[in-house]
């Protein structure tokens, strides 16, 4: 947390920069921040730890160090900008939370009632010609969104793991109908 004492502040450090050195195939995310992986974080502590690494690893402070080290901050403030962007994204967040289980969203286990659904969500979003409507659907997606980030949290924690992948693997065609109401807002808003 931020009232760390010095010496603790200290081990956080030297712990980031082990985990940042060198070649790294797989980074936990959640140990980058000294965070326990869960789907519910507190998003200004998340930034808080952020800033105070980038602190110590962005490129700008290593301007006078040798080729080598300034390679290896510039490498290790890419790592922490991946990190924090993931972990600031519910969909990232929960991806990597699944996959640290050893389960994955697939889009070839959805029930065809809900494919059904998508596919007319999409049509309803195409045939939009006006901002009151587009604004009704975005309404209506985005609840849709914030109900399986819970649903998915809640499955997630009680172990459930299938049922959140279910979930995740939901909130991903609504993620992707999210884009395409953007386009037809953008479109419709040229248009008028």
């Amino acid at each position: 947390s931020r009232g760390e004492s010095a010496g603790s502040k200290q081990w956080y450090q030297r712990r980031v920069r082990g985990a940042l050195s060198g070649v790294v195939l797989r980074v936990d995310y959640f140990s980058l921040f000294s965070l326990k992986p869960s789907y519910s974080i507190d998003l200004a502590d998340l930034s808080y730890r952020y800033k105070e690494l980038q602190r110590q690893y962005h490129p700008d402070k290593h301007t006078q160090s040798s080729e080598a080290a300034q390679e290896e901050a510039a490498a290790q403030s890419a790592i922490l900008n991946e990190a924090y962007k993931c972990l600031q994204d519910p969909f990232c967040r929960a991806k990597i939370l699944l996959e640290g289980v050893g389960q994955e969203a697939i889009v070839s286990t959805m029930e065809s009632t809900f494919l059904m659904e998508m596919m007319s969500f999409n049509d309803e979003v195409e045939l939009c010609e006006d901002l009151e409507s587009i604004y009704h659907i975005r309404a209506s997606n985005e609840a849709g969104l914030k109900g399986l980030f819970k649903e998915f949290q809640l499955h997630f924690e009680a172990g459930n793991t299938a049922i959140a992948a279910d979930r995740l693997t939901k909130c991903k065609f609504l993620l992707q109908i999210r884009e395409r109401i953007d386009q037809r807002e953008e479109f419709i808003n040229l248009n008028i």
